[in-house]
């Protein structure tokens, strides 16, 4: 129902608003739009952050490395944000503690090291979880015992922070609503619409679902499309302006690689840095990759070279691990929406994670920057959107918590006692702790959809624990579509399961289709869909 009549109002009203894009930077500028009080719709071809913004490292960091380039401008904004996130996400942004070995051999000593960290320190005011101490070889080896001892000269711990990227770009998707923003997932932009004076006055929009077409009539239009920034600004007749970069990265059992802490490793290839993430309910990554891409932003796969490239690093740090292609649980790959260098010969690495605005009258493109910046480049956006239409209102996204951060403001102390609290809800230990830091404040709603409906209890795979009743929140309250959108993003069961959720995908396809309307043959085609994209993450085996 809601969304017949979220596809009746792209129709009919006028917005001064229309973003094209359901990422984290365009539902980012979507809520803060909403929450100037502008009439905002939100347009996303497949589902929101079902590109870059689902595919990222899922850290809220403050970009440690950048200051090698001397990126000042860049670290100061992202560990102030990093900050800002931690509270008004507070459920989404949690801490991570951080190890940084120095090797004999490396060209970085434990003493630059220190003074790199106490300069990312001071760049967030000293107001960081906590502040980086300097260990010895064996005291580093004390906190992760499976580290290569030899050469080891010691390692520096900092924090950063994990996140969940799809949720965190889902909640800005949830709470423009809230704001009474139009915000439809499976809807593809097309063609600009141009006043009698050849002026960009709005947007087609292609209904997946129907197959409807609408004109969507906006004040500004705002291209908000990450890597498919370009075949937007093509339809407004602009140049290009990305180099995009693709990042890989893989899935093991913690048991395979235990780590307590992120490790940021260097490729025994090329020296680049790559992130070892102990990232709960038994599961380790490892990524990134950061290779230049020339193909089409729909088709972005692992190859063989590109997970024996993780391997290996991960190898030559925990050299007892002895990985194979065999131990990888699954991949995601993604593209970075970078903007071309001014030096043409400059390396995937050396390409500025600086985010650009383009402006036109009628229409703004968002190009570049980070998952950790978004809220800043969301505000930078509307703010030049409300100039075009004459208005002055400020943003106040840092004063509002997203929704599933509500109450929970204060302190992480506040999430334990959450969790702590399931227990009368027969939810214990680290299923507690999924569900709070998944869901926050709204983990009640979720897990009580089990008193009304038993058949929510039912579990979707032995070993995590993935509940039927969180297929139908993403259903009811989440904008979840098809299957991928539930087992990707809503309960990311393709990055964790051991089998990626291809037993369970005919029953939740079954299950959605009761609540959606769906016929015996769309159930079936979307099981094949989702056995496709299982596939794709599994291409570097072929």
């Amino acid at each position: 129902m809601q969304r017949s009549q979220d596809l009746k109002r792209l129709a009919d009203e006028q917005f001064d608003v229309v973003v094209v894009g359901g990422g984290i930077t365009g539902c980012g500028i979507a809520r803060d739009a909403a929450l100037r009080g502008l009439k905002v719709a939100l347009v996303e071809k497949l589902d929101f952050g079902a590109g870059t913004s689902s595919k990222s490292s899922k850290l809220i960091h403050g970009g440690l490395r950048y200051l090698e380039q001397a990126e000042f401008a860049l670290v100061f904004e992202s560990v102030n944000e990093r900050k800002l996130l931690m509270k008004v996400a507070r459920h989404l942004v949690r801490p991570l503690p951080f190890l940084v070995t120095r090797y004999a051999g490396d060209r970085r000593w434990l003493v630059t090291l220190d003074l790199g960290l106490w300069i990312y320190d001071a760049l967030c005011l000293f107001g960081s979880y906590r502040n980086h101490r300097t260990y010895r070889a064996q005291k580093t080896l004390e906190l992760e015992p499976g580290l290569r001892p030899e050469g080891l000269d010691g390692g520096i711990l900092y924090y950063d922070c994990l996140t969940d990227d799809a949720r965190l770009t889902l909640e800005n998707a949830i709470d423009a609503r809230a704001l009474g923003a139009v915000v439809l997932n499976h809807a593809r932009a097309g063609a600009l619409l141009r006043d009698a004076n050849g002026g960009i006055c709005g947007v087609e929009v292609h209904d997946a679902e129907t197959g409807a077409t609408v004109a969507a009539k906006a004040r500004v239009v705002i291209n908000a499309t990450g890597p498919w920034s370009d075949e937007v600004r093509a339809l407004a007749g602009e140049a290009a302006i990305l180099k995009p970069t693709k990042g890989v990265h893989l899935v093991v059992d913690a048991a395979r690689l235990p780590v307590t802490h992120a490790l940021m490793m260097a490729s025994p290839r090329d020296r680049r840095v790559v992130f070892c993430i102990p990232w709960g309910l038994g599961r380790t990554v490892v990524g990134t990759t950061d290779t230049f891409f020339d193909g089409s932003p729909d088709q972005v796969n692992p190859t063989t070279d590109d997970v024996t490239y993780l391997l290996e690093t991960a190898n030559a740090y925990w050299p007892k691990a002895k990985l194979t292609p065999d131990d990888v649980i699954s991949t995601w790959s993604g593209l970075r929406p970078l903007l071309k260098p001014a030096d043409s010969s400059a390396g995937a690495s050396q390409v500025s994670r600086e985010h650009m605005l383009y402006e036109a009258k009628g229409f703004l493109t968002i190009a570049g920057g980070k998952l950790t910046t978004y809220r800043r480049m969301a505000m930078e956006v509307v703010d030049r959107a409300v100039a075009q239409l004459g208005l002055s209102v400020k943003s106040t996204t840092k004063d509002r918590p997203l929704p599933g951060a509500v109450g929970l403001e204060e302190s992480d102390e506040v999430l334990e006692s959450r969790a702590k609290s399931l227990e009368s809800k027969g939810v214990k230990d680290l299923a507690a702790q999924y569900f709070v830091e998944t869901y926050g404040a709204r983990v009640e709603g979720v897990l009580d959809r089990r008193t009304s409906d038993p058949s929510a209890a039912e579990r979707l795979d032995d070993e995590l624990p993935y509940l039927m009743a969180q297929v139908d929140e993403a259903v009811d309250v989440e904008f979840a579509r098809t299957v991928d959108d539930v087992l990707s993003r809503r309960v990311q069961l393709v990055l964790r399961g051991r089998d990626q959720g291809l037993a369970i995908a005919p029953k939740v396809a079954a299950r959605m289709g009761q609540k959606l309307g769906w016929s015996a043959e769309r159930v079936a085609q979307e099981v094949s869909a989702y056995q496709q994209v299982v596939a794709a993450s599994r291409a570097f085996r072929r």
